[in-house]
């Protein structure tokens, strides 16, 4: 179970209630109608006594066709409130189950990467639709049958006082004792049902891998040993129910045993007292009947309890959803309604888990440039230009767009004036067309078209069976890794941002529609600020400057003519490539 920091705002019953408190109306509607329910249930037995005795003691046919007027229009009145409670409680339940998801799944979008890197995709999923759910199943009983139930038992206990004071104490004291260890005995369930949700979401993590992976595993043959692991975690997903219900059940049955026991008091004492004439028949009557309805009630209330010690747990799993991102937009922001794209790098570090992985980066791009950064695996490229849009903040130093550091900006407006196109393209379960505008739909038809164009995109849409409105599938498994990619800078030319990454965006397309998207990207890249991150010499050449780095700091930087002079990293990674090539094409001769 994963700790929770009580900096962070906290998924309980007081946070639930603030959701219930919002739909005021109906809920004051539906305890209204249930009070309503329970006491008009609560008389329908009272009156039936009465009924009986009239009976018993002859009265004349006028009495007792208006002891049976009363009682249908008590049963009219009855079935009118349970239908105004049920309607009422519906409404706040579904509301309040809306509310929340939409709480829980704006907060998920502002959240950063380490949060993300921490609950896996199908744990989330698992924590916003199963938890969320315990939720509406508590909401949905409790204003459906919380009014009636209260209302029912208190104005039950009035009546039977009236009738006979001492039965009436002894079958409160019976009750009391037996609701008591239900109430310790239900307490001790939130802890376990948690344990049932949190192997519930790693269930679910495991099949949302599996499913993503599936070609992977098939590729290497691991089927077996995928169906292994997940026939291991179900059968611990069956272990804890099974140990919850066999604590819950007994609990559950506790109403029963406390309706049989108090049946029991009811016929022994009652009956002595019928038989003494302190009761009369219809008082009998009354008791035993109100002791079938007590039953119910009090199985209603024992069901709303053990849902609320559920909801207990669910709601502890909520909370990681509700914390705050560290990364955020400050109340004094300054907006940047048109960025000229300038960036600077002073001095920047960031350090993490004990390494620093970038270190004394100083770095000045003029708006309008071209700029590459090239060096090997691992030495920090995408952690540098990740800085920009604020994926992660520096340890120190500071990155500033147009002469302000980012984390003065409005984080809206920072993102909204870069464009990233990364080497893994992730692509919507959406048309083609709508995975390129990304909810943008005031893009003209013209800018459309050029973006579709200048990316080659328009090269695939003869071989797609709906052009642009073909559906891409998952994560784009309808998509070879290129045609992701030309998605992914269609995408963000459209944006017409003022800052352009192309992070090894053109690492899955062949050489010549290499060349020609960058032939068309160099037309478009001179109007606004852009860095190319690429692992081929021949894509980042004509930059305006190249930046060379190295475990995480710049050991080089100009032109491609400057660097080749120095001799030094840049030249050795430019041999490298063209021996590379000269062996391919020896092979491919």
């Amino acid at each position: 179970m994963s700790s929770v920091s009580s900096e962070h705002p906290q998924a309980n019953t007081r946070w639930l209630l603030g959701f219930i408190l919002a739909h005021r109306g109906a809920a004051v509607g539906s305890l209204l109608a249930g009070t309503v329910a329970g006491i008009t249930s609560a008389a329908t037995p009272y009156l039936m006594g009465i009924i009986v005795d009239h009976i018993r003691r002859q009265v004349p046919i006028e009495q007792i066709g208006a002891d049976a007027l009363a009682l249908i229009a008590l049963s009219v009145v009855t079935v009118a409130a349970f239908f105004g409670q049920r309607y009422y409680s519906g409404v706040v339940a579904y509301s309040v189950n809306y509310d929340i998801r939409r709480t829980l799944f704006d907060n998920l979008l502002t959240l950063d990467q380490s949060f993300y890197q921490h609950y896996p995709t199908g744990d989330l999923i698992s924590r916003m639709h199963a938890d969320t759910e315990m939720i509406w199943r508590l909401l949905a009983i409790a204003f459906t049958r919380f009014g009636s139930a209260i209302f029912t038992v208190i104005v039950t206990f009035i009546l039977l006082g009236t009738i006979n004071l001492p039965l009436t104490i002894v079958v409160f004291v019976v009750l009391s004792i037996s609701t008591f260890f239900q109430l310790r005995a239900g307490r001790a369930l939130a802890p376990v049902f948690e344990k049932v949700q949190d192997q519930a979401g790693v269930l679910a993590a495991l099949v949302q891998d599996s499913i993503s992976g599936i070609q992977t595993i098939k590729t290497f043959g691991k089927e077996a040993g995928v169906a292994k692991k997940y026939h291991d975690e179900n059968v611990e997903y069956r272990r804890r129910w099974l140990y919850f219900r066999r604590r819950n059940e007994p609990v559950g049955m506790l109403p029963n045993m406390i309706s049989e026991l108090t049946a029991a008091v009811v016929v022994l004492f009652g009956g002595v007292l019928a038989l003494n004439g302190a009761l009369t028949l219809g008082n009998f009557v009354q008791f035993l009947v109100y002791l079938a309805l007590i039953g119910n009630v009090l199985l209603q209330l024992g069901t709303i309890y053990q849902r609320y010690q559920q909801t207990r747990g669910a709601l502890f799993r909520l909370t990681p959803l509700l914390q705050q991102a560290h990364i955020r937009t400050d109340d004094d922001a300054k907006p940047l309604p048109t960025p000229r794209g300038e960036i600077t790098f002073e001095n920047v570090g960031v350090y993490v888990d004990d390494t620093w992985l970038l270190r004394n980066v100083s770095l000045h791009i003029p708006a309008g440039s071209v700029v590459a950064l090239v060096g090997p695996t691992g030495c920090g490229k995408t952690l540098l230009v990740n800085l920009l849009a604020r994926v992660h903040d520096p340890t120190e130093g500071r990155v500033l767009v147009d002469g302000v550091d980012v984390r003065d900006l409005a984080l809206e407006d920072l993102r909204r004036a870069i464009a990233y196109v990364p080497q893994s393209t992730f692509l919507f379960s959406q048309p083609l067309h709508q995975n390129v505008r990304m909810g943008m739909d005031g893009i003209s038809d013209d800018d459309f078209k050029q973006a579709i164009h200048i990316s080659r995109l328009s090269n695939d849409l003869p071989q797609l069976p709906r052009g642009l409105d073909t559906l891409v599938g998952e994560k784009g498994v309808m998509l070879s890794g290129g045609q992701k990619q030309r998605v992914a800078i269609a995408r963000a030319l459209v944006r017409d941002p003022a800052i352009l990454v192309l992070d090894d965006a053109l690492s899955s397309v062949d050489t010549q529609t290499a060349a020609d998207i960058l032939g068309d990207l160099r037309t478009v890249l001179r109007s606004r600020t852009s860095l190319i991150i690429a692992h081929r010499i021949a894509t980042v050449k004509d930059a305006d400057f190249i930046v060379v780095m190295s475990e995480g700091q710049i050991v080089e930087q100009g032109t491609h003519d400057e660097l080749i002079a120095r001799d030094g990293l840049y030249a050795r990674m430019v041999e490298r490539e063209l021996s590379e090539d000269r062996e391919t094409a020896d092979v491919e001769g």
